[in-house]
């Protein structure tokens, strides 16, 4: 039995008016990937570094202004940029974007899963990190770069520690709701259709959060971003609506600002790599896992029959 949409194609909706209406979808992506490359990657990293500087672990000298920057960045480089693509493809943006309301059991399903996933990729990162640095070769170069990845995590935390309630609330909206917002226009919306129209939703769903992953350039969260990533666009295709993907993502990006508020830059942390000292965190990870997985189940089985989005052929 196979899963395919109904409007995988690779035409768009103006194909005679739009200038890049005759784009094949997965050029298409590749376009998409290196504008936004260019404008967030290169102009906004240019941005960022004049107001923020060089050394990244020190704070920057005018915090309220780099956390303007940071959000502004995200909007003016990677949602516009975005928005701009999607009209020159001659999109509808209600159908590339699914801007309709989501299916409330596959909603609140998708809400809770990112939930009780958290386990699961806190043990998986506990075993990861035992595995790497166990290794008889390559453990210098692992280190250095954990060293380097271990500078910008510095920056970001130097941006989302908070000491009051106010400072607490824009904090959640740059490292929230920003992102909730323009990640999920630009992978949730303009590259999943368009890897729809391109490849098996199934595959779609998969390079869709491959791509994310890649997109944050945090080589040993690298696993885990590609398990949210597949997560969020799954949920998404399964709700029929963008606005699960954001509010999942809200919620994901809330947790890491909350634990900071609340508990300190130690609860960034990564956890001590002794298994003896973490069979709580496995084991939790392990029953995580398994609920993770019904949820799974439990979302497609809530969308599966609704309309005929869902054709299933044998």
């Amino acid at each position: 039995m196979t899963e395919s949409n109904e409007q995988n194609t690779p035409q768009t909706e103006n194909p005679n008016r739009a200038p890049l209406s005759r784009v094949h979808p997965a050029l298409f992506v590749l376009l998409i990937l290196f504008v936004i490359f260019v404008t967030y990657q290169i102009f906004g990293g240019i941005l960022s570094v004049l107001v923020l500087g060089t050394d990244l672990k020190a704070a920057p000298k005018n915090l309220s202004l780099a956390r303007v920057v940071v959000s502004f960045a995200q909007f003016m480089f990677i949602l516009a940029p975005v928005i701009l693509l999607s009209m020159l493809q001659g999109n509808k943006a209600k159908q590339v974007f699914r801007l309709n309301a989501p299916k409330p059991k596959a909603f609140w399903l998708s809400m809770l899963g990112i939930v009780v996933i958290q386990p699961l990729l806190q043990a998986y990162m506990l075993l990861q990190n035992k595995l790497l640095f166990s290794l008889p070769f390559g453990t210098e170069f692992l280190t250095k770069l954990k060293e380097v990845m271990e500078l910008f995590e510095s920056a970001t935390l130097n941006l989302v520690t908070a000491h009051s309630v106010v400072e607490f609330i824009v904090v959640v909206f740059i490292i929230a709701v920003t992102p909730a917002i323009c990640e999920e226009f630009l992978f949730r919306g303009l590259i999943f259709k368009n890897f729809e129209r391109s490849i098996p939703t199934g595959k779609a769903i998969f390079m869709t959060g491959l791509i994310f992953a890649i997109f944050h350039f945090h080589p040993f969260d690298l696993i885990p971003l590609i398990l949210l990533g597949y997560y969020l666009t799954y949920t998404v295709y399964y709700s029929n609506s963008i606005w699960t993907g954001v509010f999942v993502h809200f919620v994901n990006n809330f947790l890491s600002a909350y634990l900071v508020f609340r508990y300190g830059r130690e609860s960034f942390d990564r956890p001590d790599e002794s298994l003896g000292n973490n069979m709580e965190v496995l084991i939790a990870g392990a029953v995580s896992a398994v609920i993770f997985v019904i949820i799974l189940y439990a979302i497609k089985k809530s969308s599966i029959g609704n309309k005929s989005k869902i054709v299933v052929n044998v």
